[in-house]
């Protein structure tokens, strides 16, 4: 089995107390998520992670640390998600293509718009027990 590498990362600014949310297009899953995607050639996964996460959001965000690695399949492809704990001081976002929407959010707001394996995983590994 091969499988895709895609980094993730949960952005806090500590300042606000809140994480990042960003929503993708209806035609595109159309669900909140946090910045990030495919690891590219030649890139280390914090490299890869920084590079992505401004693309998306216009953001410098610090990864920190490793929350969790999961394994998901998706249009019938494998994908590894390696998702990093990340800050910022950082507030003005500015969109990339790919996203439609932003929120700064509490944790309670952030359970409530996460859904499928991502609002699982999030449970599952303890995200919600970090200091926002």
């Amino acid at each position: 089995m091969q499988a895709q590498i895609v980094v993730k990362g949960v952005i806090l600014n500590h300042n606000l107390k809140k994480a990042l949310l960003i929503r993708r297009s209806p035609d595109d899953f159309g669900g909140w998520e946090g910045p990030g995607g495919k690891v590219e050639e030649g890139e280390s996964l914090e490299e890869a992670l920084e590079r992505e996460v401004f693309e998306e959001t216009g953001l410098k965000a610090v990864p920190e640390s490793v929350l969790y690695a999961s394994l998901d399949e998706i249009c019938g492809k494998k994908v590894i998600f390696v998702v990093y704990l990340c800050s910022t001081t950082e507030e003005k976002v500015v969109l990339g293509s790919e996203h439609i929407e932003y929120r700064w959010v509490e944790k309670a707001e952030c359970e409530t718009m996460l859904v499928g394996g991502i609002a699982e995983d999030f449970k599952k590994h303890g995200v919600y027990e970090l200091e926002w």
